[in-house]
């Protein structure tokens, strides 16, 4: 009798665990549609979603070897997570026939050469870098925390492109957004965000298809790695203090980036050509940012990516935080994410074709 008290005290237990957990996941997909300004705790569902997501498939298989009707719980909450598959991993890449060669994008955040090769000076690592932008040949590229003593330099180092756009901010080195481009730079701007360093240019290019706006973004960052995060959540006796800390600094950072996101949109909306977004949005797919950005627009990987989306060293394959949005009239193909380990960040390219 007791025994049977024991089961049916553990089968209700078990089952909260399932509803806890699949209320979790369930937050997580109606957080890319809630201002964090506005209503911030939804937010943290959406930044966990991976780990949220995995901890229901397991407690998925867990039920299905118990035998449990209570495995429906999870079953249905991981329902939706197939319309957001597609933002994460691919396998497997349609081919496609264009009738132009297209052009070629490509974003990168540089990490200011500090963040790559372990023992290689920043000068060192730039080389590498700037090896790597003359290789890959691509119409236009977009760099973000890009560092130069000089900027007299630009050309000797990217001499195949006539044209750039920049902005940088000036401490002991000149640090900031450059956009290279093959294609003549009409005009250009900066987008300035409240009390951050942070920022996105945007430079009118005439393309093949006619005028473009190209936007090169580094939206407000969460300025807290993962290295250091586990080292101060690991210090003995005040974990509670320290895991609420760091979570205090995400949420202002998070809803930093969403008035940044309403500034950037601001200016897309009022300008009158297509406009192609590119940067690092420090956020991942399972956000109120990059669904705010993405709205109206196509994403590259989900347009012509293949594998995992991962565009950030630490953690991989599970964070993606760099991206190439077009307008929905374009279409992408062959995106690619390279692997090189030059920076914290991979870069990310795809080719355009106007339709």
């Amino acid at each position: 009798m007791a025994r049977r008290r024991d089961k049916k005290s553990s089968d209700v237990f078990f089952k909260i665990i399932l509803i806890i957990c699949a209320v979790m996941l369930c937050i997580s997909y109606i957080s890319i549609f809630i201002d964090p300004a506005k209503l911030w705790i939804p937010m943290f569902f959406g930044l966990y979603y991976i780990p949220i997501f995995a901890l229901n498939v397991l407690l998925l298989i867990i039920a299905v070897f118990r035998r449990k009707k209570s495995m429906l719980i999870p079953l249905i909450a991981l329902v939706p997570s197939l319309f957001f598959a597609d933002l994460f991993v691919k396998f497997g890449r349609e081919e496609k026939v264009y009738q132009s060669d297209g052009i070629k994008v490509l974003t990168y955040n540089v990490g200011r050469f500090s963040a790559g090769v372990r023992g290689e000076s920043a000068d060192k690592t730039a080389a590498h870098i700037v090896d790597f932008i003359g290789d890959e040949n691509a119409d236009i590229v977009c760099l973000q925390e890009f560092c130069i003593k000089d900027t007299a330099l630009i050309f000797n180092y990217f001499h195949q492109y006539p044209y750039h756009a920049q902005y940088y901010f000036k401490g002991e080195s000149y640090c900031g957004n450059l956009t290279l481009s093959k294609y003549p730079i009409l005009a250009s701007g900066v987008i300035k965000f409240d009390k951050s360093t942070n920022l996105c240019i945007w430079s009118n290019m005439r393309t093949t298809d006619g005028i473009a706006r190209v936007y090169n973004c580094h939206l407000e960052s969460y300025s807290l790695s993962f290295t250091s995060m586990v080292k101060r959540l690991s210090k003995k006796g005040n974990f509670t203090d320290e895991f609420m800390g760091i979570h205090s600094k995400l949420k202002g950072t998070t809803q930093k980036r969403s008035a940044q996101v309403a500034t950037l949109l601001n200016d897309v909306e009022e300008c009158q050509y297509p406009s192609i977004i590119c940067g690092d949005f420090n956020d991942t797919p399972i956000s109120y940012a990059y669904h705010r950005i993405k709205r109206g627009a196509k994403d590259s990987f989900v347009e012509g990516g293949e594998g995992f989306s991962s565009t950030y060293s630490v953690l991989w394959p599970l964070l993606r935080i760099d991206y190439i949005l077009l307008p929905d009239k374009y279409s992408a193909d062959k995106h690619r994410i390279t692997r090189i380990p030059f920076s914290d960040h991979y870069p990310v390219s795809t080719l355009i074709f106007f339709e």
